[in-house]
């Protein structure tokens, strides 16, 4: 019974020291939120796309995990040029997204969320997120 009782003590020590991902940590992630817009080129009469940095408020959703369909732990608003930044996170796997607008044919508009995964494998590191484009 004794055995058994350190060996239930050694096995709680050692699995209450995994951390999980999430805040605690000393990394960060970095990215910026562009903006896709369309436009009719007044010389041309064509359709042209351009792509530029939003301004500030638009918000950027963080999961603790790899997982898209689990609630988000955390969010904040870009600043003045589009860019954003989480910090403290823990090495893990982590999902980050922000919503899209977009109109279907009856002329309906909805949001749709636009998802980027990231890990974090090692302490004391900045990861740079490729960028989101978003229709707004």
């Amino acid at each position: 019974m004794n055995r058994f009782f350190i060996f239930l003590v050694i096995t709680f020590f050692f699995t209450s020291c995994e951390k999980e991902p999430g805040e605690g940590g000393t990394s960060s992630v970095i990215g910026s939120v562009y903006k896709l817009s369309t436009y009719t080129n007044a010389l041309t009469q064509e359709i042209d796309t351009i792509f530029y940095q939003l301004d500030s408020g638009e918000d950027i959703y963080i999961i603790y995990s790899d997982n898209e369909s689990d609630f988000y732990d955390d969010k904040i608003e870009s600043n003045w040029n589009g860019q954003y930044r989480f910090d403290f996170l823990r090495k893990g796997d982590y999902t980050l997204f922000v919503y899209a607008d977009s109109v279907d044919a009856l002329n309906i508009s909805y949001d749709y969320p636009i998802f980027k995964h990231i890990s974090i494998e090692a302490n004391n590191a900045s990861y740079t997120l490729s960028d989101f484009v978003i229709n707004k």
